[in-house]
Protein backbone atom coordinates (compact mmCIF):
# COMPACT_ATOMS: atom_id res chain seq x y z
CA UNK A 1 0.00 0.00 0.00
CA UNK A 2 1.16 3.42 -0.45
CA UNK A 3 1.66 5.86 2.18
CA UNK A 4 -1.79 7.25 3.49
CA UNK A 5 -3.66 3.53 3.26
CA UNK A 6 -4.24 4.06 -0.39
CA UNK A 7 -4.60 0.83 -2.03
CA UNK A 8 -3.24 0.49 -5.85
CA UNK A 9 -5.19 -1.75 -8.26
CA UNK A 10 -4.40 -3.05 -11.72
CA UNK A 11 -7.45 -4.28 -13.43
CA UNK A 12 -7.37 -7.24 -16.13
CA UNK A 13 -10.50 -8.08 -17.44
CA UNK A 14 -11.29 -8.40 -21.40
CA UNK A 15 -14.75 -7.04 -20.75
CA UNK A 16 -14.02 -3.53 -22.13
CA UNK A 17 -17.70 -2.57 -20.20
CA UNK A 18 -16.70 -4.07 -16.94
CA UNK A 19 -12.77 -3.36 -16.88
CA UNK A 20 -13.99 0.64 -17.74
CA UNK A 21 -16.86 0.70 -15.04
CA UNK A 22 -15.03 -1.12 -12.15
CA UNK A 23 -12.24 1.45 -12.81
CA UNK A 24 -14.81 4.73 -12.86
CA UNK A 25 -16.53 2.94 -9.90
CA UNK A 26 -12.66 2.45 -7.87
CA UNK A 27 -10.91 5.64 -8.92
CA UNK A 28 -14.07 7.23 -7.14
CA UNK A 29 -12.78 6.35 -3.70
CA UNK A 30 -9.84 8.31 -2.31
CA UNK A 31 -8.34 4.88 -0.73
CA UNK A 32 -8.18 3.41 -3.88
CA UNK A 33 -5.78 4.13 -7.14
CA UNK A 34 -6.17 1.92 -10.58
CA UNK A 35 -2.49 2.14 -11.59
CA UNK A 36 -3.33 0.19 -14.60
CA UNK A 37 -5.31 -2.37 -17.02
CA UNK A 38 -5.16 -4.53 -19.38
CA UNK A 39 -7.57 -7.08 -21.63
CA UNK A 40 -5.52 -9.93 -22.78
CA UNK A 41 -3.26 -11.76 -20.33
CA UNK A 42 0.04 -11.04 -22.14
CA UNK A 43 -0.55 -7.13 -21.53
CA UNK A 44 -1.28 -7.75 -17.90
CA UNK A 45 1.68 -9.73 -17.21
CA UNK A 46 3.76 -7.14 -19.37
CA UNK A 47 2.60 -4.05 -16.86
CA UNK A 48 1.87 -5.85 -13.50
CA UNK A 49 5.47 -6.03 -12.37
CA UNK A 50 6.30 -2.01 -13.56
CA UNK A 51 3.07 -0.72 -11.88
CA UNK A 52 3.28 -3.10 -8.76
CA UNK A 53 -0.39 -2.95 -7.81
CA UNK A 54 -1.46 -3.75 -4.20
CA UNK A 55 -4.41 -5.91 -5.84
CA UNK A 56 -5.18 -7.62 -9.08
CA UNK A 57 -8.79 -7.79 -10.25
CA UNK A 58 -8.49 -10.80 -12.44
CA UNK A 59 -11.08 -11.67 -14.95
CA UNK A 60 -11.51 -15.77 -14.23
CA UNK A 61 -12.01 -15.87 -18.10
CA UNK A 62 -9.40 -13.75 -19.75
CA UNK A 63 -10.54 -15.26 -22.26
CA UNK A 64 -9.62 -18.47 -20.87
CA UNK A 65 -9.34 -19.94 -17.81
CA UNK A 66 -5.32 -21.15 -18.46
CA UNK A 67 -4.79 -17.57 -19.44
CA UNK A 68 -6.23 -15.94 -15.93
CA UNK A 69 -4.19 -18.75 -14.53
CA UNK A 70 -1.29 -17.61 -16.30
CA UNK A 71 -1.69 -14.19 -14.62
CA UNK A 72 -2.21 -15.03 -11.47
CA UNK A 73 1.11 -17.66 -11.92
CA UNK A 74 2.57 -14.35 -12.90
CA UNK A 75 1.31 -12.25 -9.65
CA UNK A 76 2.57 -15.13 -7.78
CA UNK A 77 6.18 -15.21 -8.64
CA UNK A 78 6.73 -11.99 -9.57
CA UNK A 79 4.88 -10.16 -6.40
CA UNK A 80 3.94 -12.36 -4.11
CA UNK A 81 3.26 -9.47 -1.70
CA UNK A 82 -0.25 -8.42 -3.97
CA UNK A 83 -3.73 -9.94 -3.68
CA UNK A 84 -5.81 -11.24 -6.17
CA UNK A 85 -9.40 -11.08 -6.51
CA UNK A 86 -10.95 -13.33 -9.37
CA UNK A 87 -13.97 -11.44 -11.00
CA UNK A 88 -16.69 -13.17 -13.42
CA UNK A 89 -20.44 -13.15 -14.22
CA UNK A 90 -20.85 -16.66 -12.89
CA UNK A 91 -22.86 -17.47 -10.30
CA UNK A 92 -21.35 -16.70 -6.64
CA UNK A 93 -21.03 -20.37 -5.38
CA UNK A 94 -18.84 -21.14 -8.75
CA UNK A 95 -16.83 -18.47 -8.13
CA UNK A 96 -16.05 -19.05 -4.38
CA UNK A 97 -14.89 -22.55 -5.33
CA UNK A 98 -12.71 -21.53 -8.47
CA UNK A 99 -11.08 -19.08 -6.32
CA UNK A 100 -10.12 -21.03 -3.76
CA UNK A 101 -8.93 -23.95 -6.15
CA UNK A 102 -6.80 -21.23 -8.07
CA UNK A 103 -5.44 -20.11 -4.85
CA UNK A 104 -6.77 -16.34 -4.96
CA UNK A 105 -7.31 -14.32 -2.27
CA UNK A 106 -10.81 -13.75 -2.60
CA UNK A 107 -13.56 -13.24 -5.54
CA UNK A 108 -16.23 -10.98 -6.43
CA UNK A 109 -18.95 -11.10 -9.26
CA UNK A 110 -19.04 -8.62 -11.51
CA UNK A 111 -22.92 -8.07 -10.80
CA UNK A 112 -22.01 -5.95 -7.60
CA UNK A 113 -22.24 -2.44 -7.45
CA UNK A 114 -19.35 0.27 -6.57
CA UNK A 115 -19.08 0.06 -3.00
CA UNK A 116 -19.28 -4.03 -2.32
CA UNK A 117 -16.34 -3.88 -5.18
CA UNK A 118 -14.33 -1.60 -3.45
CA UNK A 119 -15.05 -3.45 0.04
CA UNK A 120 -13.94 -6.49 -1.76
CA UNK A 121 -10.69 -4.82 -3.05
CA UNK A 122 -10.01 -3.39 0.51
CA UNK A 123 -10.82 -6.99 2.25
CA UNK A 124 -8.07 -8.53 -0.62
CA UNK A 125 -5.69 -6.28 0.27
CA UNK A 126 -5.95 -6.15 3.80
CA UNK A 127 -5.74 -9.92 3.47
CA UNK A 128 -2.75 -10.06 1.91
CA UNK A 129 -0.93 -7.55 4.00
CA UNK A 130 -1.81 -9.75 7.09
CA UNK A 131 0.04 -12.76 5.57
CA UNK A 132 3.25 -11.10 4.99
Amino acid sequence: MQAGGVVRVFIADDSLGFGTLAGAWLEAYEDLDVVGTARTAADAIAQIAATRPDVVLLDRLLPQPEHSEAVLAHVRQELPEAAVLLVSGMPDEHLAQEAQLAQADGHVSKAVDAGALADAVRRAAATRAARA
